[in-house]
């Protein structure tokens, strides 16, 4: 078992002390009933992993559970499966599948108002190094069927994130690193006109376990053309090398 020693403790108690003060502010009292979904502090539980089964070729997974409140109110249900091929170790490009149920805030809300949408994305991931941090852009183009209410509509949408990753108390990202994640993530509806979507902004915390494991927990603030939300992030990662 790795032992924490000095600065590594402090970075452990920092980010102790952080989900303290987030999970207090999530859990607070509010002074009067919240209106709408974007008045409440919901959670997203999340789970993902990559199975390599070769030097080039792995299949990532991933499952969530998003919440309108800290600990209730279904918003969003999801499973993601995508075929990965490994050009180098720092670029490589993948076809996914992703099935999403959703459910409408509020007691009024009606069954007709959930929803279910199937996707069909590409995707072009491109890593670098500087120094400690690990940087990572994610291009990624989407084909949307959403269900509502009976119909289905159509739509594409692509995204690009910018991700970095530094290591606090170790050189690189290896067992017992104590490590902080930020990235910020734009989404452009692509029609007749290109239009703002929404944009995601990530901050976290995290523990790398061994090198195929680690645990985060962090805060996203998501800006959409309604509403803007605050999300805490309880995020899994644990991966399996089958080679």
């Amino acid at each position: 078992m790795t032992t924490l020693h000095g600065g590594a403790r402090r970075c452990a108690a920092i980010l102790v002390g952080t989900a303290a003060v987030l999970l207090s502010i999530a859990l607070a009292p509010t002074s009067a009933k919240a209106q709408t979904a974007s008045d409440e502090w919901g959670n997203w539980l999340i789970y993902n992993g990559t199975l390599r089964f070769t030097d080039r070729w792995t299949v990532f997974t991933e499952a969530q559970l998003r919440l309108y409140e800290f600990a209730s109110n279904p918003q969003e249900a999801f499973v993601r499966a995508a075929g990965q091929y490994d050009f180098t170790p720092n670029a490589m490009v993948g076809l996914g599948y992703s099935h999403i149920v959703g459910w409408p805030f509020g007691e009024d809300a009606g069954e007709d108002e959930n929803s279910t949408e199937n996707r069909i994305y590409e995707q072009l991931t491109l890593k670098q190094r500087w120094g400690r941090a690990g940087f990572e852009h994610r291009y990624r183009l989407e084909q949307r069927w959403i269900e509502k209410a009976g119909e289905t509509t159509y739509s594409n949408r692509t995204r690009y994130r910018l991700q970095v990753t530094v290591p606090l108390n170790k050189p690189s990202m290896e067992s017992g690193a104590v490590f902080t994640n930020v990235y910020d993530e734009i989404f452009i509806n692509i029609a007749s006109t290109l239009s703002l979507d929404q944009n995601r902004l990530y901050t976290a915390g995290g523990y790398q376990f061994n090198r195929l494991a680690n645990l985060q927990l962090g805060y996203l603030y998501n800006s959409k053309a309604a509403a803007n939300f605050h999300r805490l992030q309880i995020f899994l990662t644990w991966n399996f090398d089958f080679r």
